[in-house]
């Protein structure tokens, strides 16, 4: 990547839209000097993909002119739905010219669709050895529905934010938590959107599990209304939905532990949502790992900005910055 001093880092999801610009100051430190969050309207995403593309550009317009962004700022656009997954995989080590093939064409091993429908990355976790003594190199791939991208990219061509490159927003949220974490802890991550709960499990600031989970039918419309309609939650939608995650945390906690063998101290949580405290409070009652809601980027608060919320915006802003 070029090397600028000033990007933007843009998450979505279906119910909102948020962004924050960052400015690489002389010292090398970074400050936050604009940004802005708009509502989506329901309906105009659906299934990750944007249907009503008018809509979302006169929100992207908004988003713009309320937060006062520098036109020709590089953006980083993070997307997290169902249209993208992740999945830790384990591959033979290999000169690293001929590693992106490798992965290219073994990644259907660990992908549940046809590689050809997706725009495929990977992460280099790390290399070690396996029971043979082998060198292997394990990786988080991200694979993204092209349909969806190019959706997407249509979109943002129609706007005023020059996109440079796409990333996951749930990696952006776990390099923030890596990057603020104690290097020995081990501790999970679990991320609900209305499109989708993601969990990651990180060893001494490596990643050693993830999980993308479709939002289930039993839970699809609770967990709709916790973004767009909170007030209104009842105790009983509540449950429903810590219900969901306590299940699918749990099973996640114990296959982890059966497989590596380490305990986990605890779980950091996330909703963009006003009912995350709410929602905090109840899967805290259910779970037997303590659960915390995430305190990250601290050192970019001023009188005008708080980080809280904004934590995908300002790692994907890093990528440009720092790459």
């Amino acid at each position: 990547m070029t090397k600028v001093n000033s990007a933007i880092g843009i998450e979505y999801n279906s119910h909102e839209i948020k962004a924050v610009e960052l400015l690489k100051k002389p010292d090398g430190t970074l400050e936050a000097t604009a940004f802005a969050k708009e509502e989506i309207p329901e309906n105009v995403i659906n299934e990750g993909m944007i249907v009503d593309t008018e809509t979302f550009i006169a929100v992207l317009g908004e988003l713009f002119k309320n937060g006062s962004f520098t036109e020709g700022a590089p953006v980083v656009l993070g997307v997290n739905n169902e249209n993208v997954i992740l999945r830790y995989a384990t591959f033979p080590k290999v000169p690293d010219d001929k590693l992106r093939n490798v992965i290219t064409m073994q990644a259907g091993d660990f992908i549940p669709v046809p590689v050809s429908e997706l725009g495929l990355d990977f992460v280099v976790i790390n290399e070690t050895t396996d029971d043979d003594d082998q060198p292997i190199i394990n990786v988080l791939l991200i694979g993204a529905r092209t349909q969806m991208l190019e959706n997407l990219i249509s979109c943002f061509n129609g706007s005023q934010f020059d996109v440079m490159d796409i990333d996951s927003s749930f990696l952006a949220w776990i390099r923030a938590t890596i990057e603020e974490s104690v290097p020995d802890e081990i501790y999970g991550f679990l991320n609900l959107t209305d499109d989708v709960l993601n969990f990651v499990v990180i060893v001494e600031n490596d990643i050693k599990m993830v999980r993308s989970i479709g939002i289930p039918d039993r839970a699809a419309l609770d967990v709709k209304k916790v973004f767009h309609n909170p007030s209104e939650l009842t105790e009983e939608e509540v449950m429903s939905v810590t219900d969901f995650m306590y299940q699918e945390l749990s099973s996640s906690i114990s296959y982890f532990q059966m497989q590596y063998g380490y305990q986990i101290n605890k779980i950091i949580f996330s909703a963009s949502s006003s009912a995350e405290s709410t929602l905090l409070e109840t899967l805290s009652q259910k779970s037997y790992v303590p659960v915390t809601l995430p305190n990250l980027y601290n050192n970019y608060m001023t009188n005008d900005f708080n980080p809280t919320g904004f934590t995908g915006c300002i790692s994907l802003a890093k990528v440009a910055l720092e790459g």
